[in-house]
């Protein structure tokens, strides 16, 4: 806060935005060292009037649910009164958002074995061109023919574990949408 805001500071407004904004009460301390500085002293009771109120709004189910489906932390700043709504839809939200969280996981963890297998499958084709070009000596092909093997040997463990991991995404998938369901109340 600058001179002029600490001058003409409403106290019980600052407070309403912090508690609003999900700032813990504590946080009157900073507005105290800022306003130090221009011989201004927050009005503490003004303050937590404020910041009660404010937390009012924030400290909703609703609001604990959104903030736990984006993956942000709690910090412990709702009034007691409030805490349980609160920390019940945050929970909720955290649970949607660890299921999201696995969903994209093993989405991606398919999607890298099928760019792995179409890479493989381009590249053995194009060893096994180069395999039958003419200008290679025995030693050459017996290094080509090498690579290709290896390639193949990848290329039958991916289509091993291709199932496993189609299986992981659809129990991924399903647990998500259940999930979905479940808290479409929010």
């Amino acid at each position: 806060m600058n001179k002029s805001d600490c001058l003409t500071a409403d106290w019980q407004l600052i407070g309403f935005e912090d508690g609003s904004l999900g700032e813990n009460e504590s946080h009157v301390a900073q507005h105290r060292k800022d306003c130090s500085e221009h011989g201004v002293t927050p009005d503490l009771a003004l303050y937590r009037q404020g910041h009660f109120e404010g937390s009012k709004q924030f400290c909703t189910t609703t609001n604990g649910f959104n903030r736990g489906l984006k993956g942000k932390e709690y910090k412990r700043n709702c009034p007691q009164q409030f805490e349980e709504a609160f920390l019940s839809g945050f929970t909720d939200g955290q649970h949607l958002y660890s299921l999201k969280k696995v969903l994209n996981q093993r989405a991606n963890e398919l999607e890298d074995a099928y760019k792995e297998l179409d890479w493989l499958e381009h590249t053995i084709a194009e060893k096994s061109e180069v395999m039958i070009a003419d200008g290679l000596n025995r030693d050459q092909r017996i290094v080509v023919r090498d690579e290709i093997s290896e390639h193949q040997e990848q290329q039958r463990f991916l289509y091993s574990v291709l199932h496993e991991l189609k299986q992981e995404f659809e129990n991924a998938s399903l647990a998500y949408e259940q999930a979905k369901r479940e808290f479409s109340q929010y």
